[in-house]
């Protein structure tokens, strides 16, 4: 009894180190889409804030029109390219 209870733990042992050790060893990185795609959308909202303070400066007379305009355009390439991405 006691020797079919070691081999029984050995072998969990063994196929717990292997679960564990095999994804490091293959190097192989499988993120879930629906992290990426959170990812993707806090960066959205992010940039979307980004654009509204920037509004809010401009109005407020902190940032030029010249400067405005090209930060603004900036921060909207960004979301659509971030927008291409989302499914």
């Amino acid at each position: 009894m006691n020797l079919i209870f070691l081999i029984s733990l050995t072998s969990l042992f063994v196929i717990l180190v292997w679960y564990i050790v095999s994804p490091i060893l293959e190097g192989t990185t499988n993120i879930p889409e629906q992290i990426n795609q959170d990812e993707l959308m806090r960066k959205k909202t992010v940039l979307m804030r980004q654009i509204k303070e920037l509004e809010m400066d401009h109005h407020i007379g902190n940032i030029s029109n010249e400067d405005f305009i090209d930060n603004r355009n900036g921060l909207k390439n960004e979301i659509s390219k971030l927008l291409e991405n989302i499914n």
